[in-house]
């Protein structure tokens, strides 16, 4: 009789670490995630095929690359494109620590001297100091109530595919080869586009819009309406309350020294989160 389990089980990755997430679970719906009791999530390291997905230029750029790393390595993550965006820079730390360990080498310029500087940052302490943003608390602008709560990774990622074809457009636009008409046309195409993706990030970060009558509206195609039409104290208040949220949960700026002996002054620097490099 053949063996029914595979020999090589008990060699099989084991968890390198448990997560607990920024929004512990808040934000997820009910298919996407398996929230144990802890409230901490299992983190393995990356395969050799997680590892060739991540170096892909096409799965990167249409977002499936790291959907298919975060769903292979964090188990209880049943679907990635429902992550809130507030949890995937804490993930994704996770998964290079379980892989690679806690260090992580990086450049930077220095913005006095220009000199090219080399670091490590110790990815433990980064993942710790995320936090999440208060999107429990309602916003009111004169008659409305509105909730809010953080982008899924499946609307950021078309939010980032449709800013990154306006930019091939722009391009189009500056070509000195085209007439003016068509330029008048294209940049007209772009400029609407950008509106688009503007509204669309704004609508999909509102849950839902209560009025004065005490009727709530939640539909996103009634949202989106609305945002395209509100008027301008709507749109500038929600939309700069958004901007601060989102924010409050970036990768904060990294402290640095120039390592040049005629310069050795402070700055800071981002921690460039550019997925191949990363994981490279």
């Amino acid at each position: 009789m053949p063996e029914t389990s595979n020999p090589l089980l008990k060699h099989f990755r084991q968890p390198q670490l448990y997560l607990r997430l920024p929004s512990e679970g808040k934000w997820w719906s009910a298919d996407s995630l398996e929230l144990p009791v802890t409230k901490e999530i299992a983190v393995y390291a990356m395969t050799a095929r997680d590892e060739l997905l991540i170096k892909t230029p096409d799965a990167l750029l249409n977002g499936q690359a790291t959907v298919d790393v975060i769903q292979s390595c964090c188990p209880n993550i049943k679907d990635a494109w429902k992550t809130p965006t507030v949890d995937i820079d804490a993930i994704l730390i996770a998964i290079r620590r379980a892989t690679y360990g806690n260090r992580m080498d990086f450049t930077s310029l220095c913005p006095h001297c220009s000199t090219k500087n080399e670091h490590s940052v110790d990815l433990d302490i980064l993942g710790s100091n995320i936090s999440c943003p208060n999107f429990d608390e309602t916003l009111t602008i004169g008659d409305l109530e509105i909730f809010l709560k953080p982008l899924t990774y499946q609307h950021f990622n078309q939010n980032s595919i449709r800013n990154y074809d306006e930019q091939r457009l722009l391009s189009v636009v500056q070509d000195e080869a085209l007439g003016e008409k068509e330029k008048l046309a294209k940049f007209g195409e772009l400029f609407k586009g950008l509106l688009d993706i503007t509204v669309n990030q704004v609508a999909n970060n509102v849950g839902a819009i209560k009025m004065k009558t005490g009727e709530t509206v939640d539909r996103p195609e009634f949202l989106k309406e609305f945002f395209s039409n509100c008027d301008r104290e709507v749109w500038t208040t929600l939309k700069d309350h958004i901007v601060k949220l989102n924010d409050h949960s970036e990768l904060k700026r990294v402290p640095l020294k120039c390592e040049e002996e005629k310069c050795l002054k402070d700055y800071t620097a981002p921690l460039v989160f550019e997925h191949s490099s990363f994981f490279g």
